[in-house]
């Protein structure tokens, strides 16, 4: 997919996989149509519509549609709220919307207000939202509960089942290296098909179901006998894998996803993704059940004092007597009611560019998300941005350095990354060699 040529909205649509090469795409405001021209290069069929630039151009259903930052200079609340609709009634799949933010105003110079917005030095109107408002506004206009990919900027999607997959699909994993060192006849002669079933017991921490990969299954009994012949191949040649850790920890990642789908609304067990279904069959037994301890863990998401037992455990982090530092890279590793409470900020928030230190406060429901440019190479990095995330009252905020004359300098790299982190020993090595620099976290 086009880099470095779509508008930011666009780019994260085609980042999260929700436009494909053979897609079909419209811009609701087009403007210039440079986001149609990059993605007809990747092979989108794309069309747009513009009031100013393309006013003759037929308005056309498809499956992903953008509405980028349109509704933030409309005037009128009611032709505001035409035009999601607008957009909305030509929508196949996933409707992306995006506006300016509060914390934009700052940026205004010399604007007035009027109406619900401002008259901007330049003479054209802005309407700032927060990130809470924004989401309200959409879901009932709407009448669905809209998903946060990213501040200011939100998707709508025609079907459940579509909106719970992504949702599920899109959340971090942590990945196992899995490290053949015995020999066996059978694995020697079906090497790649017993790969792939230790690939999808990696992924779900479960054997496939009855009617899943059903072609890697008719070959695996062709090759072992059955796929539980199979299994047990791939258990001996991989004697330092503990395959029961990797079940516990796919049951784990499956409450957090279930917990994490009521912040929107918890959906029936057949608007569930296929794969799911089985994952909670496979690991839990009942969705009654999964679901009870779903809820037990995001309830424990809002208890401060379980939220900083859970920081005092973490393995990964640097804890300070009020939060908890990381890396964005190590969010997988941490205890699964600190996942569970990362997850409602981002679901607040989205993903937010470039942040790559995350802290969370454990003395109240606050999630900093900081961008440190060029943390891998720079011994210590200065702080550019941070995005705070309010969860108590649903909304964000954000503080700019890139002007200040003294950042915050983050020093000692490797407390805040994973133990196998590619660079981590070089970190720790820069920190016992060099004198770390004046400074504090934000």
């Amino acid at each position: 997919m086009a880099r470095g040529a779509l508008s930011r909205p666009v780019q994260l649509a085609a980042d999260l996989g929700l436009l494909t090469t053979g897609g079909t795409f419209f811009d609701y405001g087009c403007g210039r149509g440079d986001d149609m021209t990059a993605l007809a290069r990747a092979g989108v069929t794309a069309k747009g519509w513009d009031p100013h630039f393309s006013p003759d151009a037929k308005k056309t259903s498809a499956e992903v549609v953008n509405l980028g930052y349109v509704i933030n200079v409309i005037p009128d609340p009611s032709e505001r709220r035409d035009a999601v609709l607008g957009a909305w009634n030509l929508t196949e799949r996933a409707l992306v919307v995006s506006s300016r933010l509060e914390s934009e105003l700052r940026t205004i110079s010399r604007g007035r207000p009027h109406g619900d917005g401002f008259i901007t030095g330049h003479g054209t109107f802005q309407k700032f939202f927060s990130q809470g408002e924004l989401r309200a506004w959409l879901d009932t206009i709407l009448e669905t509960e809209t998903v946060a990919i990213a501040p200011g900027i939100f998707v709508a999607f025609k079907d459940e089942a579509d909106a719970n997959d992504f949702l599920i699909r899109t959340r971090r994993r942590r990945r196992h290296a899995v490290k053949v060192s015995r020999s066996d006849r059978i694995y020697d002669q079906h090497r790649e098909l017993i790969d792939a079933l230790m690939e999808f017991y990696s992924e779900r921490g479960r054997l496939p179901a009855q009617t899943e990969q059903l072609d890697l299954q008719e070959k695996l009994k062709e090759a072992a006998g059955s796929v539980h012949r199979a299994w047990r191949v791939a258990v001996t040649v991989t004697p330092e894998t503990d395959w029961d850790t990797v079940s516990a920890e796919r049951r784990l990642d499956l409450l957090v996803d279930l917990a994490l789908l009521k912040l929107n609304r918890r959906p029936t067990f057949t608007a569930l993704p296929e794969t799911t279904r089985y994952d909670i069959r496979g690991l839990i037994g009942s969705y009654k059940e999964a679901i009870a301890e779903a809820d037990q863990l995001l309830y424990s998401a809002g208890d401060s004092q379980v939220v900083a037992s859970a920081a005092d455990e973490s393995l990964v982090g640097k804890r300070l007597p009020t939060s908890l530092y990381l890396h964005e890279s190590a969010l997988h590793d941490l205890p699964h009611v600190l996942r569970v409470y990362e997850g409602c900020a981002r679901w607040l928030v989205g993903e937010v560019e470039g942040a790559n230190i995350v802290k969370l406060a454990t003395d109240k429901p606050k999630v900093s998300y900081l961008e440190y440019p060029n943390f891998d190479k720079d011994p210590h990095p200065a702080l550019r941005k941070t995005t705070f995330v309010r969860i108590g009252a649903l909304d964000i905020d954000e503080r700019n350095y890139s002007a200040s004359e003294s950042p915050p300098i983050l020093h000692r790299k490797e407390t805040f990354v994973a133990n196998d982190y590619p660079l981590r020993q070089r970190f720790a090595r820069l920190t016992m060699s060099i004198p770390p620099l004046a400074g504090h976290f934000d």
